[in-house]
């Protein structure tokens, strides 16, 4: 006899929807991020030596910093719809198994 597959739709969905949660906190930090940097533009001074070599470097590490909050979003919405298509694609497939009994059970007489 083969393997048995089984899988709990339940817990796929809910996995999926903790993972749609935790897309959402990540664009909300992401979004925190860039406004609270926006309160410091001016850390690095405004018209001095310094702040002209410490300016890109600030810019860039903001830039970088947002990139990869923004790319570990992406990846959790990518992880959170794959989910969602295989809870669908797993749903689908008891759906049919349960359809195809109960026709072979009607057939047979049997309830």
């Amino acid at each position: 006899m083969g393997d048995v597959f089984s899988a709990d739709v339940s817990k796929v969905k809910r996995f999926a929807d903790l993972m749609r949660e935790i897309e959402a906190i990540t664009g909300d930090a992401v979004g925190r991020f860039e406004d609270g940097a926006r309160t410091c533009l001016d850390w690095v001074g405004q018209d001095d030596e310094m702040s002209e070599q410490l300016r890109p470097r600030d810019r860039k590490e903001r830039e970088d910093t947002t990139k990869t909050g923004t790319s570990l979003m992406e990846a959790i919405a990518g992880i959170s719809r794959a989910l969602k298509v295989n809870g669908d694609v797993i749903q689908g497939a008891q759906n049919d198994i349960h359809e195809a009994i109960a026709n072979e059970s009607n057939k047979s007489g049997r309830h």
